[in-house]
């Protein structure tokens, strides 16, 4: 039993901090994006 809430705690700890990392990274403009923008407010 104490191995089950083990693994549960280890798979809900790691996909928070997942989770986390991906809204925190910094993503570069793609092309298509930048130009989009350019574009929307030219």
């Amino acid at each position: 039993m104490l191995q089950v809430v083990g693994i549960v705690t280890l798979i809900l700890v790691s996909t928070a901090g997942l989770f986390a990392w991906l809204q925190n990274r910094e993503v570069p403009p793609s092309e298509s994006q930048s130009s989009l923008l350019d574009n929307h407010y030219s």
